[in-house]
């Protein structure tokens, strides 16, 4: 987790490189402690000079992206293999490719080669698909 949020916050233009470790560390500390997006929201608008929108954009994507890690994480960790992809049909600018992989079945190790990049739900930046665990031997509802 802590170096996928790294990875995810060096993403990030519109805060000084000098603060990005410190971005890091309050996008840590929120999913650790299963905090809500408006405390994370709350505590970028207090220490860096960020509009609204982009404070809640980066606490949005963030938590996204952690959160996105940490269930395929704890998938691989159970033996799940397989997941189905789920759009989120939010969003005023689906992206094609994830609307095309709603309901679609992959492999968690890999994730689904979309946009000619390998990607999971929730990675790429705004994204808000999420994935339902295929768990061997139970039936589908």
């Amino acid at each position: 987790m802590q170096s996928t949020i790294g990875v995810n916050v060096g993403l990030i233009r519109s805060v000084a490189h000098e603060h990005l470790a410190k971005v890091q560390g309050i996008v840590m500390r929120s999913v650790q402690m299963g905090q809500d997006l408006g405390s994370l929201l709350d505590q970028l608008l207090e220490r860096y000079a960020l509009t609204r929108r982009r404070a809640a954009f980066i606490a949005r994507d963030q938590n996204s992206k952690a959160t996105a890690t940490v269930a395929r994480v704890r998938q691989a960790g159970l033996g799940i293999t397989e997941a189905i992809w789920m759009h989120s049909h939010g969003g005023r600018h689906p992206r094609p490719s994830h609307v095309a992989a709603d309901g679609k079945r992959y492999r968690i190790s890999e994730g689904r080669y979309l946009d000619a990049v390998w990607t999971w739900p929730g990675r790429e930046p705004n994204c808000r698909c999420v994935s339902r665990p295929i768990i061997p031997g139970l039936a589908r509802p």
